[in-house]
């Protein structure tokens, strides 16, 4: 087992067993369009380390997932928002789309290459706190993978990537939906596993995660890419 102790409710952080001072959102609250005003969005509590080491991963994962295809139209509203996060930082702009190619086969297709180390650690911490405020429980670690990413070859020449497998077996899955603040931003479902749990995140009602409880020492590097058709 890879659980960590969850100590009483509220008193120590949902990742680690420091006090908790502060509060953290699951997704974080750049990930709503007016940041959540208004919304009773789920938290979790939560050390201040916790809370705030990841900002820049948060806003790198929000901007790369907002410029993708496939997005309900919240999702396209974040378009300002992260219009406004490059114009203060063309370095974070560059490094987004420092992949960037642009592909002719049958439509003009575009590509770039998204940071999974950024991902897997910005999706990671959001499942552990829904995991944490569902099941009372700290997993310490997570398996991710971006379902709705795919590599060059499976996007532009319809090769099969080596994951059309794992996504059939994980779309099958009889999740257990949960409640959240707003269907339009953020939904997701768990499934308890006889050696674990799996959980299916989605993001403007297009952008698919999943998570499962792993060891230690297991990674999930599919060399996913992100594509969208230009207008």
């Amino acid at each position: 087992m890879n659980d960590l102790p969850s100590g009483p409710s509220g008193d120590t952080c949902y990742a680690c067993d420091q006090p908790a001072t502060t509060k953290e959102h699951a997704p974080p609250k750049s990930f709503f369009p007016h940041g959540g005003s208004g919304l009773n969005l789920i938290t979790v509590p939560s050390c201040s380390v916790h809370n705030c080491d990841n900002s820049l991963d948060v806003e790198y994962v929000r901007n790369a997932i907002a410029s993708s295809a496939g997005l309900n139209e919240t999702g396209e509203l974040l378009s300002d928002k992260t219009k406004r996060s490059f114009d203060r930082s063309p370095a974070l702009f560059a490094r987004t789309f420092q992949s960037f190619a642009v592909h002719s086969h049958e439509q003009q297709v575009f590509t770039y290459k998204f940071d999974l180390k950024r991902v897997h650690k910005v999706m990671g911490a959001v499942v552990q706190a829904l995991h944490y405020r569902d099941q009372g429980r700290k997993w310490g670690r997570w398996l991710v993978f971006v379902a709705s990413l795919g590599s060059v070859s499976s996007l532009i020449h319809n090769i099969p990537d080596g994951a059309d497998n794992l996504r059939a077996l994980l779309g099958r899955i009889p999740y257990v939906d949960r409640s959240t603040a707003d269907a339009e931003v953020f939904t997701y479902g768990s499934h308890a596993l006889d050696w674990g749990w799996v959980y299916r995140l989605t993001f403007y009602g297009g952008f698919v995660v999943n998570a499962l409880t792993a060891p230690f020492n297991t990674e999930i590097d599919s060399g996913q890419i992100e594509h969208r058709p230009s207008p």
